[in-house]
């Protein structure tokens, strides 16, 4: 008999926490802040940003084909999950993910962003708005630096784009918020940097 009420007060306190923990985790429409580590910053400024769990209890992140479900989890099942994902991809071997889940005033949705990485004066985040181009975006990082080549490619939905600097039409080509932006670096052969 005594071993039956410890096996119920165990399950009792099991289910408790498990109901907890529910409660506790993320809901469609909540809002994260995830941080990348332990890839070079050129590539955390394509991940690092606000999240907003899809009405689906999903999230979409930069490079990946698939949407995670998180509906449920906490900050750090959300982050082991998203390690997971980038390392099954192939995409980053060590990634180190910090998510937090922000509540209450915080959950305000932030602005749209792109973020504008690799040969650039400022790498980082910079605001979209309807109608901004690859050109607009750039410039508001600074502008390509010394070492910045006419290669760019446009990450989208886990898709990338290439682009040539030099043709007019790729220079005013139309962003999408959460786009990431990647300037090559200049190639030998090149002269013409566009």
């Amino acid at each position: 008999m005594k071993a039956l009420l410890s096996i119920l007060v165990l399950a009792t306190a099991i289910g408790s926490t498990w109901l907890t923990t529910a409660r506790a985790g993320v809901e469609p429409g909540d809002s994260l802040q995830i941080t990348l580590r332990g890839v070079p910053a050129d590539e955390q400024a394509k991940i690092n940003g606000p999240y907003r769990v899809t009405q689906k209890g999903t999230l979409r992140l930069p490079f990946l084909d698939q949407r995670l479900p998180i509906t449920g989890l906490n900050a750090e099942q959300i982050a082991s999950a998203a390690e997971s994902a980038y390392r099954n991809a192939g995409i980053y071997n060590t990634p180190a993910i910090e998510v937090e889940i922000l509540s209450g005033d915080e959950q305000k949705p932030g602005p749209d962003i792109v973020s504008v990485g690799g040969q650039v004066n400022r790498a980082g985040q910079v605001p979209f708005r309807d109608g901004i181009t690859l050109i607009q975006a750039l410039q508001l990082a600074g502008d390509r630096n010394a070492f910045g080549g006419r290669n760019i490619t446009i990450h989208r939905n886990g898709k990338a784009i290439p682009l040539d600097f030099r043709k007019p039409e790729h220079k005013n080509f139309p962003l999408r918020p959460n786009d990431a932006i990647s300037v090559g670096r200049v190639g030998i052969m090149e002269t013409d940097r566009g």
